[in-house]
Order: structure tokens, then C-alpha cells, then sequence
């Protein structure tokens, strides 16, 4: 039953995250991938989150695998990030790649960690 609440809550991540990436997008006039930024980075918060309170036994490990791998596995993109970064580096600056990928590994594991202390 796990995989069916993994793939319910996975199709809502994606509806999810390709809604607000193309509003984010369509209301910011950029070339850099704010949308995929702010996706990855909620997205890294939120897990922290949910593994806090699984970890404190909040949330059951049944509700935690749907949203976390369903949802948030869903809705975060990593496939995207890297692919965004390459097109950054190739037209823009080689900088401005590098920046976004390594920019957003940092700081999404940063807000991974706040997220499972922010419940505890």
C-alpha cells in the first residue's frame, strides 16, 4: 500500500512543483533559474522537517514515506538543477553555473538541517 500513497503523493510534488515554477518564472523577468531554486530549497526544508518528526515520532513512517519520497521526492528536482546550471555555465558564465549548483547544494543542506531542528 506504501508505493500507491508514494506514487499518489509523488504525481501532486510534480503538479506542485511545475506550477510554481512556471509562475515564479512567468512573473520574474530572468535567464536564472529562480523557480528551480526556491523548489529545491523548500523542498529541502520541508524533508528536514518531516524527518524531524519522524524522528520524534510524530509522524507515522507510513505518512513520512509518502510525503517525503512521494511528495518532496516529487516535487525537488535535482535532474533540473544540474541541468540548469550546465545551460547557465554554457550562455551565461561558466561562474554563474557553477554558483547555482554548488550555491544550492550548500544551502539546501543547510536548510535541511534548520528543518529537523525547527520540530525538535
Amino acid at each position: 500500500m506504501a508505493w500507491l500513497l508514494v506514487a499518489l503523493f509523488g504525481a501532486l510534488g510534480a503538479i506542485v512543483r511545475y506550477l510554481l515554477d512556471r509562475s515564479v518564472m512567468r512573473h520574474l523577468a530572468t535567464d536564472f533559474p529562480v523557480g528551480t531554486l526556491l523548489i529545491n530549497l523548500s523542498g529541502s526544508l520541508a524533508l528536514g522537517m518531516v524527518v524531524g518528526l519522524t524522528t520524534r515520532h510524530i509522524l507515522p513512517i507510513q505518512d513520512s514515506i509518502a510525503i517525503g519520497d512521494g511528495f518532496i521526492g516529487a516535487y525537488t528536482t535535482f535532474s533540473t538543477l544540474t541541468y540548469e546550471s550546465l545551460s547557465l555555465a554554457s550562455t551565461e558564465s561558466f561562474a554563474l553555473g557553477t554558483a547555482n549548483m554548488v550555491g544550492t547544494i550548500v544551502a539546501a543542506t543547510i536548510l535541511a538541517y534548520i528543518g529537523i531542528h525547527i520540530v525538535q
